[in-house]
């Protein structure tokens, strides 16, 4: 980095370092001491900075005015920083010596012979101080004006001086315009009217916003005359402009006309002073009367202000480009004037677009016009007013007024009524159709004043009008579902009527047209019926078609005209049927094919001659079922074209395109005499046109098969086919264009320039730099505007280059195709073109498919004659048709090459030989150095991508190519095609394979990008920018030149918005270089990456680059400056200004420019990605008030939601209780369509006492809004805004959930962690229950289903919430009334089928949550669900609640939701016991409808043809239509019925094998008394079948592996499953399931899959092991084959799995406690079923358990002690071993003495080792040998090596660590406590420990003596039984260790003695002396005496 301009001692900036600026490095030192220098002044220390103030000033300006070579010009960036500067050196210091300041730089201005590069940099900074401080020095303000005037006067002077001259002079004004003269006002204003004609663009625009200034800030330009003589000159202006000047040009005229709207400005304009030189007629003469009214009154009213407009819009010499940007100038005066004054006059906007603008006779003169007017003024009221500017009560007065003032006036009843124009009745029908789609759900008033006009618009004359009313009556019943059906049948009746009557002679002569209208209204509507199923009965479909059907065979007996109706009707019904999709259509396509097949027959003759009207009839019938078939392929093509299919489709579509061919043949001179109309209507086609429109059939109907095996043969046929159609240069050519193109000689300029609507037959899908074939999702992503413009302006102004519109008329399949979505209401979707045009964009797709799919050969024959075509001499004196060939050809080889680039290897080997690629390159670089910019973009792509497929020697030459042209050829466009191409290259090859070349190309773009030519050097950086990002790292060592070359670039004025020769400046408007720049610098930051933080010098050059572009007042280049910054803090956040740059994105948002709004919103998701603690810190909750209030403003603004919903995600946990106060204050208001309902008849409604106590208020119809002040509860919000609100909420609810954190439901712990209960979730209960009430009682179906979701989060969430004010109560209990309000609504009459299933799925989560356990407490809401069931349970049911007439989806849908939350209910009962009083009614029925319900599902989804029990389903015909709606219903509820039955099985079973009918055969008794059947219950393979499958499933989840488990526990029972699942086939699936599951599934299904296997072998018995019951005594081995056998494998398969050293995988994340459990249950299973094998092969099988537990004791995992838990299992091994012992010598006594072995073994083993491990094995291995030792009989001897090993083991761990020592304590007790029983083995264990410790008491030293004995006394005292009779034999073995000790250590015994309780005393004498004296264990004591001296005196011991 440069060196810090400041001092190290005072830090105050100081003098610049002159010798640097002379350097070669000056200019980027100057940059970076003046962006330093910026930041310093803001900070430092203000007395410092006053003291150098003088210096610095001086400093500054010399820097900007200098004259000295060697130093830096003082460029764009110098003088903008410059400029900063000073303006900070006076804002914080002295402003003395800004008047002499200022004098210098005006002294430098005013020379007008001076060098530019002074006085541009004094012009620039003397604006920035006066915008400032212009009201401290106004004496110098006139001479800023009258230099001003004099520099814009001098037109030798630069156009940038020039401009930048009137720029300080509006600035001046902004401040000082007060101090504005008189005369120089006028002197200022006769200049810059001059300037609005000047040749230089960049000073017409300095001159309007002048003009702007002067309007705003002075008294002036405020008179009609004046307004109207400035609009006139901006008018005139307006043709000639660029974008940036057309933009000020139309905000100096949206400010005058919004001015006149002021009131008051009429008083005001009479008082106005006239500087102009006007005369002194008052143009509003007034009474003294009528002026005191002046104060009120405006100067123009709404209708004469649009006028201003509209009457130059329709003048006849007004331009096309001046038109289209009258239509920018009418948006940017509607957004000016803002939304409550559009919405107050909505009706005269809308009159005078409709009436002046759209239906004048000059824009209906013809249909291209037409057209094209349409679309503007649809910009204008979509777009513009319907999204941006109108709230949703101005939407539905929109609607109001539209319905009203236009569609009802159609047609005119009464005499002198005047019919609406039928341009303006399709702007209105298409705004109507937005404004519905916006709305969500339209109120009933919206409802009543759109639907009869609707109907009746139907039947107008005009095809177009029809269409479009066909639309919007769709979008009306897709807004409101319930209007559907009686819509469609309706429809229906009125298109049968008109069909009836129309063969009848006395029929009216438009009954055709109106049969016409209504068919196409019911195609509409069947598009609708996908998305709104559950209202539509399946029977109109069938009915439909099958008037359909009558038709095609009616039409056979009746004249051409009427057949020719009713084949169309018939085929357009066909058509639409085919969106109803596969499972409808599969029916009926056999029929179908046929009806093809006759329509589409073989041709005959093709010298046959016709008439006209025949060959019209034949055209027309094809062209019909055409449309059918394609739309069969656009709707089923994935799942019903098969093979056979494909084939039988081509042949026909052979035999279309032969008669097509057949009809040229004979017609040759009409196709190259006549043009297509371009018209679709039916009653004004040409034979032309019907040849047009069946051949674009044709061709898009082969596009649609694409390329399947059957096309093969046909492939070279078609693509010369397509081939003559876009590109054979004799089509369409006649005489009559020939005489055109005569007549135009020498005046063609653009093909895009033609205004005809065919334009030569050019292509509609390339659009500049867009080419719209074969599009990846990735290449429609990319599709952005390279200006960044505002949509409105995009649309607006791509207008200019579409010499073809699109209208849905065009092709009526546009109605039906692509299916109606209200999601994204503003999503724009391309009209189809006009027929000729949408052949040819049909022919190249067509082209583009099948070329990469021909070899080598073929192609080059192809490519050959297309670039004959192209080079055609034919063309010379047709240019324009030579230019649409071109433009054809360079996309079909596009769209081929994209094709290509995704296809198999054998196209891209084709296409990459070495013929084709050169015939393709050849066409391409014609493209490339064309002059047409679409040309050159689509030219580079293609040469980039057929770089990528061809070899790297072709790459080489296709560079070296470019190189070559760059250098030798000097035209711009050439040279911009070149860096285009080298850019596209790049890319497409990518770096690894282009990286050798890339040295060359960076110099060259690099070089190229100091061009001076715009057009040169703009691409240049553009491609540059391209380049970086495909390079990437690789870009590194050229990263450092770039920057370089970057800060030169801004330094330069050839690259300046104004800079350069006139010419150039005139042109650089519309190619940004420093937008260009800015995409340069964002790459750079991505190749840099974390490397940002250590390149310090590299960073700061970044970062002051991006600042100053930032700076600009360009949008575009601010918004390219904000997308580096957001790179920029991504990788070095730290290094940016984070709260400047929240202040800059916050200041964007108030911004009325749309592309700045989204570049802001996207740069706070970043920040708050990044940093969110730091945003809520700088940002606070006004931030995010202000994203809601953004989104409220405008919910088309993309980007919002995302940045508020990953704020919510990292910030509710910690404070949900803010989140909830910001949705409750967006919840509190109402939407729109409320207000309508209230306002309507309807308003009014009874009061709820339940509602009573949620404190809100009604607000009438049904309505409420939460409690508060009367100005807040009128508030409104868009009803999408309410349901993100709810969203939100329910996102609060996951994160809160995710956190862990209870103390948000439960206060006791929130008191306890001492949390602020207003912070937490449960102190907001009541507020979420009022939410969810509020949206209950919205209009809007997605609000009301909203509101439910956040009402089950509340009940599910706080179900187990304490009360905390009442103990052993919950939470809810005292919010039971007003959640059963809030459930109540959803069953009213206006409710839908979603809202009542949810609302019974949220009734059955609270019944079932536990808040209220006693049921008649339950209340309303337990009725609410009881009713539903009730209503369910009847077969005919139709209604539900209040809601009437129900489909027999919805019915469906309905039931499948209540018995599951029935199900669910009942699932719940395992947990929940009072559920069982809830069910034990309903349980009886419910069970057998789960079941049914289980049936219909498997049948349903196995059988999609099979008519099942389904409501209304009597025939097939609706079977595949009832399958597609109920199908996702069943998905998501037969788990829950499953898990139901399961329960019931368990809890009751006889009523589960009711439900499963297995009650209705008998059972007959087993010989063991067993009940068993024959056969499995009737519904057992259905249900099993399901579960099965859930098993075997690869996607399973654990949740519904378990449910099924449980369910087949309960199935596989021999009373349901009979013998059936005894059959080998049967059982070994069975078993092949549970041996899958055992191994790869988790402990815890492995569990229930044991469960499963124990009860299935506990219910058949030794049914399963009847080949190994023998009774002999023969010894039996163990049947393989058995069934039995096959269970225990699978047992013992997953005891092994479970054992961790031989579980084979190593990243099991299952908890220990779940293997200690399957092990449990396992072994469990293990015994049962060993226990029904015969009695001679138990004990085999009980061998190998112990043997498997063995391997159970080798474990030495980590953190799992295993044989710990499950000694219980060994024990219960043992019992069964013991049990099933034969003989005392057999299995199990060597099993027994080899698993202690083992067991010693593996304590020997851990005896060097220590830690957990070792410890946890040793625990588990010692007490499994003691519980053997302890456990086995008498009978089975064991060696007494083992037994003296084991006890020498536990006597030693008693010496061990105190874990160990504790369990061998444990231990010795145990076999001591056993040993009473007598056993040897014990006795001899015993005897041994014991003496074991008796050597431990030898060996130790004399002072642990005594502690020893303390311990061993009491020990053997315990042993000890002298009053016994009989003693036992540890009696006598511890009396004689006592013995032992007592002789060994006499004085620690008599010490040890002492310590003893008098009763052990006693007990050790007793003892003793019977055994010193030989007396006899319980014989009577002796008599003491009183002797003194005993031979052993017990006293002694004492």
């Amino acid at each position: 980095m440069a060196d810090k301009p400041q001092d190290a001692g005072s830090g105050v900036p100081l003098h610049i370092d002159e010798a640097k600026l002379a350097s070669e490095s000056g200019s980027l030192y100057a940059l970076q001491f003046l962006a330093q220098m910026s930041k310093d002044l803001l900070t430092i220390d203000e007395s410092a900075l006053k003291a150098e103030q003088p210096a610095l000033t001086a400093t500054l300006l010399k820097l900007v005015t200098h004259a000295d070579p060697a130093w830096p010009v003082a460029g764009r960036s110098l003088r903008n920083l410059a400029a900063k500067c000073l303006a900070a050196l006076y804002r914080r210091g002295e402003t003395r010596s800004l008047f002499d300041d200022m004098h210098a730089l005006l002294r430098v201005v005013g020379d007008l012979k001076a060098s530019g590069e002074a006085r541009l940099p004094a012009w620039y900074c003397i604006g920035e101080v006066m915008l400032e401080f212009g009201s401290e020095v106004m004496s110098q303000f006139s001479e800023v004006v009258v230099q001003g005037i004099k520099t814009l006067k001098a037109s030798s002077q630069s156009v940038i001086i020039r401009s930048q001259a009137v720029v300080a002079v509006s600035k001046s004004l902004t401040s000082a315009g007060r101090a504005l003269s008189d005369h120089l006002a006028k002197d200022l204003l006769k200049q810059l009217r001059n300037g609005l004609s000047d040749k230089a663009l960049p000073v017409q625009r300095a001159c309007a916003d002048c003009l702007l200034s002067l309007a705003s800030h002075t008294p002036y330009l405020s008179t009609l005359p004046d307004i109207e003589s400035l609009l006139a000159l901006c008018i005139k202006a307006l043709d000639g402009a660029d974008q940036p000047t057309r933009r000020a040009l139309s905000s100096l005229m949206a400010h005058l006309l919004a001015s006149s709207q002021v009131e008051g400005s009429a008083a005001s304009a009479a008082d106005a002073p006239r500087p102009s030189g006007a005369g002194d007629d008052d143009p509003y003469p007034s009474t003294s009367t009528a002026a005191r009214d002046e104060g009120a009154k405006t100067l123009l009213s709404p209708s004469a202000m649009l006028q201003q407009l509209s009457v130059p819009f329709n003048r006849p010499q007004t331009t096309r480009k001046t038109r289209n940007a009258l239509i920018d100038v009418y948006a940017t005066l509607l957004s000016l004037l803002g939304t409550a004054y559009v919405e107050a006059h909505y009706g005269t906007i809308v009159a005078q677009l409709l009436n002046e603008v759209a239906s004048s006779p000059r824009s209906t003169s013809t249909r291209h016009e037409a057209l094209a007017m349409r679309e503007l003024v649809g910009v204008l009221l979509r777009d513009l007013i319907g999204v941006r500017l109108l709230s949703e009560q101005g939407q539905i007065t929109a609607i109001s007024e539209l319905g009203s003032a236009y569609l009802a006036k159609w047609p005119a009843l009464l005499p002198g009524q005047t019919e609406p124009h039928k341009q303006a009745l399709i702007i209105a029908l298409g705004e109507v159709a937005g404004l519905l789609q916006q709305l969500g759900n339209a109120p009933q008033p919206v409802q009543d004043v759109l639907y009869e006009p609707l109907v009746r618009l139907l039947a107008h004359p005009s095809f177009s009008v029809q269409i479009a009313a066909a639309r919007a009556l769709r979008d009306l019943c897709c807004s409101t579902p319930s209007r559907l059906p009686t819509t469609l049948t309706h429809t229906l009746d009125l298109l049968s009527s008109n069909l009836t009557n129309l063969a009848t002679p006395g029929a009216p002569a438009d009954l055709a047209h109106r049969a016409l209208g209504h068919a196409h209204a019911l195609a509409a509507l069947l598009n609708a019926v996908p998305s709104r199923q559950l209202y539509v009965s399946l029977a109109v479909s069938t009915r439909i078609f099958d008037l359909a059907i009558f038709l095609l065979k009616s039409a056979g007996e009746h004249d051409l005209p009427v057949a020719s109706v009713e084949i169309q009707v018939a085929w357009t019904l066909v058509g639409a049927l085919m969106s109803l999709g596969p499972h409808f259509v599969r029916l009926h396509l056999p029929q179908l094919l046929v009806l093809w097949r006759n329509a589409l027959p073989k041709p005959t003759t093709p010298h046959v001659a016709r008439a006209d009207a025949e060959w019209a009839f034949l055209m027309h019938v094809r062209e019909c079922a055409l449309t059918a078939v394609l739309a069969f392929l656009r709707h089923n093509a994935s799942q019903l074209v098969t093979l056979d299919v494909s084939r039988r489709l081509l042949a026909l579509l052979n035999h279309s395109l032969a008669f097509t061919n057949a009809f040229a043949a004979s017609h040759a001179e009409l196709i190259q005499e006549q043009m297509p109309s371009g018209s679709a209507a039916p009653g004004r086609l040409t034979l032309l046109d019907r040849d047009v429109m069946l051949r674009r059939r044709v061709f898009q109907c082969y596009t649609a098969l694409g390329q399947a095996p059957a096309t093969e043969a046909l492939q070279a046929g078609l693509v010369q086919a397509a081939l003559a159609v876009f590109a054979d240069p004799e089509r369409y050519t006649g005489s009559a264009a020939q005489a055109a193109i005569a007549a135009s000689a020498g005046t063609f300029k653009s093909i895009w320039d033609v205004w005809d609507g065919y334009s030569y037959g050019v292509t509609s899908l390339q659009e500049r730099a867009a080419t719209r074939i074969a599009e990846s999702e990735e290449d429609k992503r990319a599709r952005t505007d390279w200006l960044n413009r505002d949509r409105i302006e995009l649309q607006i102004d791509s207008q200019l280059r579409r010499p073809v519109i699109g209208a849905t008329e065009h092709d009526v399949l546009s109605l039906y195709a692509r299916a109606p979505t209200q999601s994204d209401a503003n999503a724009v979707c391309a009209e189809p073109p006009p027929p000729a045009t949408g052949l040819v964009d049909a022919a190249l797709e067509l082209f583009a498919l099948v070329l990469p799919t021909q070899d080598a050969d073929a192609q080059t024959l192809t490519l050959e004659r297309l670039s004959a075509c192209v080079r055609t001499g034919k063309l010379e004196r047709n240019p324009g048709r030579k230019s649409a060939i071109l433009v054809n050809a360079v996309v079909a080889l596009l769209g081929a090459l994209r094709h290509t680039s995704v296809a198999a290897r054998r196209a891209r080997e084709s296409i990459a030989s070495a013929r084709v690629s050169a015939l393709i390159s050849s066409l391409l670089k014609d493209a490339i150095l064309s002059d047409d910019p679409s040309l050159r973009f689509a030219g580079s792509e293609a040469l980039g991508r057929l770089a990528s497929i061809a070899d790297t020697p072709f790459m080489t030459a296709q560079v070296q190519f470019l190189v070559d042209q760059v250098v030798s050829n000097r035209d711009p466009d050439a040279r911009a095609g070149c860096v285009l191409a080298f850019g596209a290259i790049y890319s497409r090859v990518g770096g690894l394979a282009a990286g050798p070349l890339l040295k060359t190309i960076v110099n060259i773009l690099m070089s190229l990008s100091a061009d001076p030519h715009p057009v040169v050097h703009y691409y240049a950086l553009d491609a540059l920018a391209t380049v970086i990002d495909a390079a990437n790292l690789g870009y590194a060592p050229y990263l450092h030149s770039t920057l370089g070359m970057l800060a030169k670039l801004y330094s330069l004025e050839s690259h300046e918005p104004e800079g350069g020769s006139l010419a150039s400046a005139n042109v650089r408007g519309d190619l940004p270089a420093y937008q260009a720049a800015c995409k340069i610098i964002d790459a750079a930051i991505g190749v840099l990456g974390p490397e940002l933080r250590d390149e310090s010098k590299v960073r700061a050059l970044v970062l002051t680059l991006v600042e100053q572009f930032s700076d600009e007042a360009d949008e575009g280049i601010a918004v390219e400056a904000i997308k580096c910054l957001h790179h920029f803090v991504m990788f070095a956040p730290e290094h940016a200004d984070i709260p400047a740059l929240i202040q800059n994105f916050r200041s964007h948002l108030s911004s009325t420019r749309r592309p700045l709004k989204i570049a802001a919103i996207n740069g706070f998701y970043q920040l708050v990605q990044r940093n969110v603690a730091l945003m809520s810190k700088l940002g606070g909750d006004r931030l995010v008030e202000d994203l809601f209030g953004l989104l409220d403003d405008d919910p088309s603004i993309d980007g919002v939601r995302h940045a508020i919903l990953s704020w919510l995600k990292q910030t509710a946990e910690l404070n949900p209780s803010g989140w909830i106060d910001l949705c409750q204050r967006i919840m509190a208001r109402t939407t729109a369509s409320q207000q309508a309902v209230q306002t309507g008849p309807a308003a009014g409604g009874i009061r709820d006492e339940e509602v009573e106590g949620l404190g809100v208020e009604y607000t009438g119809g049904g309505g409420v809004a939460l409690g508060g002040s009367g100005k807040a509860a009128r508030l409104t919000s868009r009803w999408r805004t309410q349901l993100f609100a709810l969203q939100c909420l329910h996102q609060v609810f996951l994160c809160v959930v995710a956190g862990g954190r209870r103390e948000h439901f439960d206060l006791s712990l929130a008191r306890a962690s001492r949390a602020n209960p207003r912070a937490l979730l449960i102190s907001r209960v009541a507020d979420l229950i009022k939410m969810a009430f509020t949206a209950s009682t919205a209009q809007i179906t997605e609000i009301r289903l909203e509101g439910l979701v956040l009402l089950r989060d509340v009940i599910e969430n706080f179900a187990r919430s304490p009360d905390p004010d009442f103990e052993d109560a919950l939470l809810l209990e005292q919010h039971q009334a007003p959640i059963a309000a809030a459930l109540t609504p959803a069953f009213a009459a206006d409710s839908t089928p979603e809202i009542l299933a949810a609302a019974i799925q949220v009734s059955a989560v609270f019944v079932g949550s536990g808040v209220i356990k006693e049921v008649p407490k339950m209340g309303r809401i337990l009725k609410l669900l009881t009713n539903a069931l009730e209503q369910c349970k009847a077969s005919d049911m139709s209604s539900l609640g209040e809601v009437k007439n129900l489909s027999g989806n919805a019915v469906t849908m309905l039931k499948i939701s209540t018995f599951t939350a029935w199900a669910e209910l009942a699932t719940a009962a395992a947990t929940q016991p009072y559920l069982d009083k809830v069910l034990e009614p309903y349980l009886p029925t419910l069970a057998p409808v789960w079941v049914d319900l289980l049936r219909e599902y498997a049948r349903t989804r196995t059988d999609p043809e099979a008519s099942s029990a389904l409501p209304g389903a009597a025939d097939l015909s609706y079977a595949g239509l009832a399958r597609e709606v109920i199908l996702p219903y069943y998905e998501r509820s037969w788990i829950a019925m499953l898990h139901a039955l399961a329960a019931t099985f368990q809890t009751s079973h006889p009523l589960a094998l009711q439900a499963m009918g297995a009650d209705e055969e008998p059972k007959p008794a087993l010989a063991n008394g067993t009940a068993a059947r024959q056969h499995p219950a009737p519904l057992f393979w259905a249900v099993y079948g399901l579960t099965y499958e859930v098993l075997a499933a690869d996607d399973r989840t654990e949740l519904r592996a378990s449910v099924a488990l449980l369910a087949l526990n309960g199935l596989l029972q021999s009373d349901c499953a009979g013998s059936a699942i005894l059959e080998d086939g049967v059982f070994a699936e069975f078993c092949s399931l549970a041996h899958r599951l055992g191994v790869a599934d988790s402990f815890r299904v492995q569990k229930l899959v044991v469960g499963v296997i124990a009860g299935f072998v506990k219910s058949y018995g030794a049914q399963l092991a009847e080949l190994s019951v023998t009774n002999g005594s023969a010894k039996a081995s163990l049947p393989v084959d058995a069934k039995l056998t096959q269970c225990l494998r699978i047992i013992a398969v997953m005891l092994r799995q479970a054992i961790p050293s031989r579980d084979a995988s190593t990243s099991r994340r299952d908890r220990p406690e779940d293997r200690a459990a399957l092990v449990k249950a396992a072994f469990a299973a293990y015994c049962d079923i060993a226990n029904v094998f015969a009695a001679d092969l138990r004990p085999d099988l009980f061998a190998v358990g112990l043997q498997i537990y063995a391997d159970i004791l080798k474990d030495e995992t980590p953190g799992l002690d295993l044989p710990g838990q499950t000694l219980a299992c060994l024990k219960l091994v043992l019992e069964n071993a013991v049990a099933a012992q034969r003989d005392a010598d057999g299995v199990l006594g060597k099993t027994i003495h080899g698993f202690l072995s083992a067991a010693l073994q593996n304590m020997d083993d851990m005896r060097t080792r220590a830690g957990p491990v070792a410890t946890a094995k040793i625990k588990g291995n010692l007490l499994a040998a003691v519980l053997v030792i302890t456990s086995f009989p008498p009978s089975i001897k064991l060696s007494r090596a083992v037994l003296e090993h084991c006890s020498y083991v536990i006597t030693q761990k008693l010496d061990a660590e105190p874990e160990v020592a504790m369990v061998a304590a444990q231990c010795a007790k145990t076999l001591i406590a056993a040993s009473g029983r007598g056993n040897p083995t014990l006795l001899f264990c015993v005897k041994e420990a014991l003496k074991a410790l008796l050597n431990l008491f030898t060996i130790s030293s004399e002072q642990q003596r005594p502690i020893l004995l303390g311990i061993l006394l009491p020990t053997f005292i315990l042993f000890l039984s002298p009053e016994a009779s009989s003693p036992s034999p540890l009696h006598a073995i511890a009396v004689t260790l006592l013995l032992q000790l007592a002789t060994q250590a006499p004085g620690p015994f008599r010490e040890a003695t002492t310590a003893l309780a008098e009763d052990q005393r006693i007990i050790l004498e007793t003892s003793i002396r019977q055994a010193v004296t030989g007396g006899r264990p319980g014989a009577p004591a002796p008599p003491t005496r009183q002797s003194s001296a005993p031979a052993i005196s017990l006293k002694s011991f004492g």
